[in-house]
């Protein structure tokens, strides 16, 4: 009866052990994701900011997305629990609150924009491969330069 109970009581720590190394291996496997935009010329509108997790989503169908108001000209984002991986990221600054990208009669844009990386398509968007980052630390930041 006594093996038995100490049978028991080993398991039960076992058991108590595995779960908890493998919750800490888990909650390790997220950042504290912070990104910094700078560049902002004027402090009116908003910044709307898309994080895309891969290339077959990228500047379609966004992991995260995110309205923040201007109020200074530099503006600081942060995402709490950012899964491990990579990622890309376009904003611009919508100074007009309409929700879109204005442009020109060409197509040229009229309103601030960037991509992670500071990546500039030379005809268009940024690619997916010149965007692209890792996040791999408890804690990240990343800066995007407005033009």
């Amino acid at each position: 009866m006594c093996k038995g109970r100490v049978s028991f009581s080993v398991l039960l720590v076992i058991s108590w052990l595995l779960f908890s190394s493998g919750f800490m291996v888990e909650k390790s496997l997220y950042s504290t994701f912070t990104l910094m935009i700078n560049g902002v010329q004027e402090p009116v509108g908003e910044i709307r900011i898309a994080v895309f997790d891969s290339e077959n989503r990228f500047l379609e169908k966004p992991r995260y997305a995110e309205i923040v108001p201007v109020v200074n000209p530099i503006i600081e984002w942060q995402l709490k629990d950012l899964a491990y991986g990579q990622y890309a990221i376009a904003v611009y600054h919508d100074k007009n609150k309409n929700g879109k990208l204005d442009t020109n009669i060409l197509g040229i844009p009229l309103e601030q924009y960037g991509f992670s990386n500071n990546a500039r398509g030379k005809f268009g968007p940024a690619s997916w491969s010149e965007a692209k980052f890792t996040v791999k630390a408890r804690s990240a930041v990343h800066h995007i330069q407005l033009k």
